[in-house]
């Protein structure tokens, strides 16, 4: 476990990929902001602290809403000379608790899209709602294979994803990042499945870098691209003009295994995500059902499964 005592510490952990997944930095960043130093200016020291944790992730529409949702909560607090720290911990508490159930039935409707014996390839690291499609496909005795792309440069598939598919008890196996065409040309993949950081309110979809590459083989070969988005679209987001792509640090692109992979004066690109266009997704599996990606914006007038009004 990786224990932080400042807001600093909960954002270096989110910027160095310490924490993984879009809804689990949210949870993260909404305890992290109970760590402000409410001794001096209260309301601005709550604005800074609130910042620099929204800073960590520009395309993280979750993390964005639960941060708003505690300051306001705080803010409220403090108007009434009440604690603020209790209530950001409290609004947390909350928010991660509806967060769970949200993942929890996007899990449970992702796996009735799979049939039984089916590839599952997977990029980056899906978070709970993946998680919680495995636990489901168990529980109803589906059989799955999983293939989890490394995901260079901080290998999450690798690390992360491989790991809750071997716990979840199925047969796991990790690739490199360029080798998911070929397994679906192969015959080996039925669909793809990730996540997505950022859905916009025309169906584009932000993901971690690579995203967009598989999405477009699994177009090619016929093959759906299911995204796990358990809380719908950014309402503020009408397309991909609205999204910030992160520029991350070149040199982890460099870094293999702690040598370096390339000579030394050559430097690395590093863009943390891109951008798939919704014709190229089959469907957007959300808590409140499944959507054609051109038809996401319907999420927002359908019937919600839980109060979520936090996230």
């Amino acid at each position: 476990y990786l224990e932080c005592s400042s807001v600093e510490e909960v954002a270096n952990a989110i910027e160095d990929m310490a924490i993984q997944g879009a809804f689990s930095i949210s949870v993260a960043a909404g305890y992290g902001l109970a760590l402000t130093d409410f001794s001096g200016n209260p309301s601005q020291s709550l604005r800074e602290c609130a910042e620099r944790l929204v800073s960590t992730r520009p395309t993280g529409l979750a993390l964005s809403r639960m941060v708003g949702a505690c300051v306001a909560a705080a803010d409220a607090a403090i108007s009434k000379n009440e604690d603020p720290v209790a209530a950001i911990v409290s609004l947390a508490d909350r928010g991660a608790a509806a967060l769970a159930r949200q993942g929890w039935k996007t899990g449970q409707l992702a796996c009735e899209l799979l049939p039984d014996n089916a590839g599952v390839l997977t990029h980056c690291f899906p978070d709970r709602s993946f998680c919680y499609l495995l636990m489901e496909a168990k529980r109803v005795g589906k059989n799955l294979t999983i293939f989890c792309s490394e995901t260079r440069p901080y290998l999450q598939g690798a690390r992360l994803t491989a790991f809750c598919s071997q716990q979840a008890g199925f047969d796991t196996r990790v690739i490199t990042d360029s080798m998911g065409a070929f397994f679906m040309r192969n015959g080996d993949i039925d669909a793809l499945i990730t996540a997505a950081d950022h859905v916009c309110m025309d169906g584009t979809v932000c993901n971690k870098i690579g995203t967009y590459a598989h999405a477009l083989a699994a177009h090619a070969n016929d093959l759906p691209f299911y995204v796990l988005r358990q809380s719908g679209p950014d309402t503020e987001s009408a397309d991909e003009s609205n999204i910030e792509i992160e520029l991350r640090d070149g040199e982890a692109v460099l870094d293999f295994g702690g040598q370096r992979s390339a000579p030394q004066g050559v430097s690395g690109l590093y863009p943390g995500f891109d951008i798939t266009p919704p014709d190229l997704v089959r469907a957007i599996v959300t808590d409140r059902g499944v959507f054609k990606a051109t038809e996401i914006a319907n999420y927002v007038d359908s019937r919600p499964f839980v109060d979520d009004a936090v996230v």
